[in-house]
């Protein structure tokens, strides 16, 4: 499978995320960027958006997702964010003199609609000045004329025509890039800067949020983990970090609510009605989850049905593994256990089974959701 271009993988994966709840590029061992210029991107991030991917580590993208068996069956929505660059960041990728790694070091995306669209994200580079120069300088390639520069409360905002109809919107500070194809999204992420009404100033958010260190692809989305756990009407955000391998991709994290919430979310674990049926299997409470793993363990020989379960943790308050194709016959029997963008979109999982486990340690609210690939 060739090389995805950037833009289209990282709404690729933005779905695999969405599908819990709710493109994205980055570089490896990026230390030399000028540190009193480092910005957190999620201060300028606007609060109601849905969901934000984050990442530091273009190779998980560029290769380990790419060589996997599942890829192409995911390859189903088709993005242009950026898809006109494809050219150019391929060859700039690959050519080590323009030193990518030492000039951005973080790459964030934010959604603002449930329709994975193009128009509906915006890009957050944290980088220097030649990092930016080198942004403008990709987009300056395939625009169409020299940018017309607005302003917008102070700020100046370049804009560039690409296509002869699309238009790319670029805002920036010291240490900071944004790019989006709607201007209007780009006026909330000055906004939320400036009123001080970013994700870093939502509370649920900014408490249970931290940096990572390196080598990650993390989503947060602003969802339960699974649906029926959470209260109606709280800010409820998840975290997903993401991990691939040939055969499977898995999503691991936390729940951001607040404490009270998330012991509500504790007690109704304990208290999910319990079935089992072909091709799906949902079990509440750790006895029960204990006892149902060990008997399928105890057995010789396995279906990989059984073989997801079997790889689950005894220790889980919670678990589901479930057939997608089996979900994709009757998506709404299943809307109260899978967030809703899987249950919208379930064709493009039909491939898979889908494991998950949910676990209440030291109160807080962990998650591992597997997608293990069937042909």
């Amino acid at each position: 499978m060739k090389q995805r271009t950037v833009g289209k993988l990282g709404v690729i994966l933005s779905v695999i995320l969405f599908c819990i709840g709710v493109g994205v590029y980055s570089f490896a061992e990026l230390d030399s960027v000028d540190k009193e210029k480092e910005v957190n991107l999620f201060s300028y991030v606007p609060a109601d958006c849905i969901g934000v991917l984050e990442t530091d580590n273009i190779e998980l993208l560029a290769t380990e997702f790419t060589q996997a068996a599942y890829t192409s069956q995911l390859d189903t929505l088709e993005s242009n964010i950026l898809l006109l660059l494809q050219d150019k960041f391929n060859s700039y990728i690959s050519d080590n003199t323009h030193a990518f790694n030492n000039h951005i070091n973080r790459v964030a995306v934010s959604f603002h609609s449930e329709l994975c669209i193009a128009q509906n994200v915006v890009f957050y580079f944290r980088t220097d000045e030649a990092g930016k120069k080198f942004l403008h300088q990709m987009i300056r390639e395939v625009a169409s004329f020299a940018p017309k520069t607005e302003t917008y409360r102070g700020e100046k905002l370049d804009i560039y025509m690409v296509h002869q109809k699309d238009f790319i919107t670029v805002y920036q500070e010291d240490g900071f890039l944004a790019l989006s194809y709607q201007k209007h999204l780009i006026e909330q992420v000055v906004d939320a800067f400036k009123n001080q009404t970013s994700l870093m100033d939502n509370k649920a958010f900014a408490e249970k949020y931290h940096d990572k260190a390196f080598n990650f692809i993390t989503l947060y989305g602003r969802t339960a983990a699974v649906p029926l756990l959470s209260d109606a009407g709280v800010d409820c955000w998840s975290e997903f970090d993401m991990h691939f391998n040939s055969e499977v991709f898995y999503l691991s994290g936390e729940v951001f609510e607040p404490d009270s919430c998330v012991r509500r979310m504790a007690d109704r674990l304990e208290n999910v009605t319990s079935f089992s049926s072909d091709s799906i299997l949902l079990m509440a409470g750790r006895h029960q989850v204990d006892s149902c793993i060990s008997c399928v363990i105890a057995d010789s020989e396995h279906t990989l049905f059984e073989e997801c379960i079997s790889n689950l943790s005894r220790d889980a308050s919670y678990i589901m593994v479930v057939d997608m194709d089996k979900v994709a016959r009757e998506p709404q029997k299943y809307a109260d256990y899978l967030p809703k963008f899987i249950i919208e979109h379930t064709s493009m999982f039909r491939p898979f089974i889908l494991s998950i486990q949910v676990s209440s340690v030291n109160g807080h609210l962990s998650h591992i959701f597997v997608f293990t690939y069937k042909d």
